[in-house]
């Protein structure tokens, strides 16, 4: 639990990014390059994909790239078709081989070209393959290893999903940068003046955090038990959460990590959720959502997964017009040649700060230290 004691203390302001951060095209084009680009990126989970023959492509990028599980594992294969460059798969489903619709070019599960109608030769152009990292399912492509980032995870055993099933996923888009997302997600300052239905959920006055070079992680306590929700929107989750725990004391009323630069695991009880963070443009960013449930909730418990939904989306909707109206803000104080860092409320920014931190340390001397 941190000590809350030490509310009033404050820390320097000076690690708080300048406000030309968030719209500069120039720090944009960096944070791509030199974060992204060099990060460990979530592509999929494999228990998406269950049987050899299914597929999923990633519709986050136009279905331009497509998971196939083979005999030998899951591949990441380019979905763009080697002939006319169409996409030839959309969505998820089981092949035995690759199709395009064009003109019939036919590749196998691993991305070899076994077919091209009315070609004398085969002119053996397959399809690219991006190697992947597996880490407790989830599937990345570097160059960052995962298993080495989050080596000293605590809470690895607690992202453990066998048993789960993708229940829903959910795409979005905000009109803000995607750092004032991340920073909305780190802080706990927020959740209780702002978030009725989470603050009286998970109890932000009880937390830990656990830090790593590349990551962070929050523990939060469960708010009495989930005895009261906060508003009608809530109410029918604490009720099925308690339900579930039939009568015992929840672990956790939430996990929140962040792998820095763009993904972030949520757990809640029966619950984890994996979010990215696809960075567009200075003002606009992508957040893909996907949730998971236990198999017998996902068969046999609708009202479960609606109530969590329904809670969800709540405060999804309460963060996005935060998101906002910082973006607004600093937008107005940029152009008008201005800056302002306000100061970290510590304990409950501690996270933000070190997401900070690690912008600095990771962008070139001459920018962290502008």
């Amino acid at each position: 639990m941190s000590d809350l004691a030490t509310l009033n203390h404050v820390k320097p302001a000076s690690p708080q990014l300048p406000v030309s951060w968030y719209f500069d095209p120039a720090i944009f084009q960096l944070e791509k390059e030199l974060l992204f680009n060099r990060g460990a990126n979530y592509v999929g989970h494999e228990l998406t994909l269950p049987n050899v023959g299914d597929y999923r492509t990633l519709e986050w990028e136009g279905h331009a790239r497509v998971l196939v599980r083979n005999a030998g594992g899951i591949e990441l294969l380019s979905n763009v078709c080697r002939h006319r460059q169409a996409i030839m798969l959309e969505g998820s489903g089981n092949m035995r081989r690759i199709a395009c619709p064009f003109h019939r070019w036919n590749y196998d599960l691993h991305g070899a070209l076994i077919g091209a109608p009315h070609f004398p030769q085969n002119p053996g152009t397959g399809l690219h393959s991006t190697p992947l990292f597996n880490w407790n399912g989830l599937l990345f492509e570097g160059p960052r290893d995962p298993n080495t980032d989050l080596a000293t995870l605590g809470a690895a055993i607690d992202f453990d999903f066998s048993g789960y099933r993708l229940g829903r996923t959910m795409i979005e888009d905000y009109p803000t940068n995607w750092k004032t997302f991340v920073e909305v997600y780190l802080e706990l300052y927020h959740v209780d003046p702002y978030h009725p239905g989470l603050g009286n959920f998970a109890d932000c006055g009880d937390f830990r955090i656990e830090y790593g070079d590349n990551w962070s992680i929050q523990y939060i306590a469960a708010k009495n038990g989930f005895a009261r929700p906060g508003t009608p929107g809530y109410g029918p989750w604490h009720e099925a959460c308690r339900k579930y725990l039939n009568g015992r004391t929840p672990k956790y009323g939430a996990l929140w990590m962040s792998y820095y630069p763009n993904i972030m695991l949520e757990w809640y009880p029966n619950v984890l959720v994996v979010s990215t963070l696809l960075a567009r443009s200075p003002a606009l960013t992508t957040n893909v959502v996907e949730i998971y449930y236990p198999e017998d909730i996902v068969g046999n418990e609708p009202e479960f997964i609606k109530a969590q939904q329904q809670a969800y989306v709540e405060t999804a909707i309460e963060d996005g017009i935060l998101c906002e109206r910082m973006d607004r803000g600093r937008r107005a104080l940029w152009e008008r040649g201005l800056d302002d860092r306000g100061p970290y409320q510590s304990p409950m920014e501690d996270a933000e700060m070190h997401f900070h931190e690690w912008m600095r340390r990771n962008l070139p001397a001459s920018v962290a230290s502008a």
